[in-house]
């Protein structure tokens, strides 16, 4: 706590040691807030990230130290600004569907994160699958297997395979097309 206070009056008097501590004490947790935020668009982290310690330094005065901690305070900054960022570039995100993402075959990224992310993405829509169908959905997805291969591997006949699929996919379109409903009421 006293460290903060030597912060926020070090910036407050325009001393950029203040800032440099900021940035050594406080910079991976505001990082991390904007990666969280921002995971689709890698190329304007740092950008937000500047935003974020340019804010802090701009609207120092503003701090109340009665109504929150200094953390919280500059967590919120870095949460709105990645925000507004998501919201400046949101035009170079690519919107897919759930329909275009199911119809999608193999994802060959040799990046990390972004394999990391359709990960994600790929359990939370499959996630109103039963345990069966969630894996041979991902068997769909993620392997090179030829469709036979993977209708042997579940123990299936091809047409079995093709028509669970097609059972699958109705009930995930109910299932979005219901969750899109409830979004608008």
């Amino acid at each position: 706590m006293a460290e903060d206070e030597w912060i926020i009056k070090t910036i407050k008097k325009r001393n950029e040691q203040g800032l440099e501590e900021l940035i050594h004490k406080y910079g991976g947790l505001l990082k991390s807030i904007i990666q969280k935020q921002l995971y689709a668009l890698p190329g304007h982290q740092d950008e937000c990230l500047n935003d974020v310690f340019l804010a802090i330094w701009n609207n120092i005065e503003q701090y109340d130290v009665s109504k929150s901690s200094f953390k919280n305070w500059i967590a919120v900054i870095a949460r709105y600004r990645s925000i507004n960022t998501l919201k400046k570039y949101r035009n170079e995100l690519k919107t897919v569907s759930w329909e275009e993402a199911l119809e999608t075959e193999n994802v060959h990224n040799d990046n990390p994160l972004s394999q990391e992310l359709w990960e994600i993405k790929l359990e939370e829509l499959l996630a109103p699958l039963n345990e069966k169908d969630h894996k041979l959905f991902k068997d769909l997805f993620e392997s090179q297997d030829s469709t036979d291969v993977i209708a042997e591997k579940h123990g299936l006949s091809r047409g079995a395979l093709y028509s669970r699929f097609s059972r699958g996919k109705s009930k995930l379109r109910r299932h979005f097309e219901k969750k899109g409903e409830s979004r608008n009421e």
